[in-house]
Formats: C-alpha cells, sequence, structure tokens
C-alpha cells in the first residue's frame, strides 16, 4: 500500500473521506452484525406475540343466534322490576321537579306541607289524587304509557312539576 492512502484498520479522522475499500468493510461489518443479532427476527415475534395478546384481550364474545332471525338483536332486552319513586311536596314545590322514570314504576307523592293538596295531571287521563292529600299522607300513581306528563297542584297551578316516562 502507499503511505498516501490510510490504514483499513483505523477508523478515519473526523471530517476525513472514506476510501472505497473502507467503505466496503465498514458496511460489511454493520450487515454482519444484523444479520448475526436475530434482532429483527426477535422484534418481529414480539410484535406477533403483541398482537395475540390484544386480539386475546379484546375480542368480544361470540352470541349464537338460537332463534333462526337474521339481524336481531344480540342479546336478550334487559327486563326491570318496576320501582316506587317519591316526590314530596314542601312550601309550595314539588320536588324533584323533573323525575325521570320507566314505564311501569309507580311514583308517590308526598305531602311534607301544612296544608292539604290535591295532584291534577295536565296531560294524562286518570292523573287525579281525586280528592286532598292531607299533611303526612301519599298519593300514588302508576305510569304506563311512555311520554312527558307534566302536573300541578290545584289549589295553587303555578305549583307544578313534570314526570317523564321512558
Amino acid at each position: 500500500m502507499d503511505s498516501d492512502q490510510p490504514q483499513s484498520n483505523h477508523e478515519p479522522e473526523q471530517g476525513a473521506e472514506l476510501y472505497p475499500a473502507e467503505l466496503v468493510v465498514s458496511k460489511t461489518e454493520t450487515s454482519r452484525l444484523l444479520r448475526n443479532s436475530g434482532l429483527p427476527w426477535l422484534l418481529i415475534v414480539l410484535v406477533l406475540v403483541l398482537l395475540a395478546f390484544s386480539v386475546n384481550m379484546f375480542r368480544q364474545p361470540i352470541i349464537s343466534d338460537t332463534s333462526g332471525n337474521i339481524g336481531s338483536s344480540v342479546g336478550p332486552t334487559p327486563v326491570t322490576q318496576p320501582r316506587v319513586y317519591t316526590v314530596s311536596y314542601r312550601n309550595g314545590v314539588f320536588s324533584p321537579t323533573n323525575l325521570r322514570i320507566h314505564a311501569g314504576d309507580t311514583v308517590r307523592f308526598k305531602n311534607e306541607g301544612i296544608f292539604p293538596i290535591r295532584i291534577i295531571g295536565d296531560d294524562l287521563v286518570g292523573f287525579d289524587s281525586i280528592g286532598d292529600v292531607p299533611q303526612g299522607s301519599f298519593f300514588a300513581f302508576t305510569f304506563a304509557a311512555k311520554g312527558i306528563f307534566s302536573y300541578h297542584n290545584e289549589k295553587s297551578p303555578d305549583e307544578s312539576a313534570t314526570i317523564i316516562v321512558r
């Protein structure tokens, strides 16, 4: 070798040019490291294992449709037991003023005021306490139909509230 060319057993200085022979040696050593280490295969296997784990974790159970209906709902319709709610009347206010219930639920209207009240429905036929509800007593009504139903105290029509039946 000429004394003008640097030896291939040391790294070139910063800013120095690489000769073609040194470039080939450097490229060959790098590719051997990747080929011999198995690092790419390790990464591929790791990605596949993580993918299999996530599919197993996030899959949804398959519910077979034994009824033979195509396009029917996936699960049974939840059946809720009828519930009883209480609406209090005190100092000219129904509490809560807006109550959300389900069809078939019962609402008890309790008079916690001093004077008797009469509850009248604005939108629903039959929604009436049929007489006064004295202090400490209650009137109960079961809502069978869905809708929004307003009611008020007959003795003071501005004292009103709403039942929302889903």
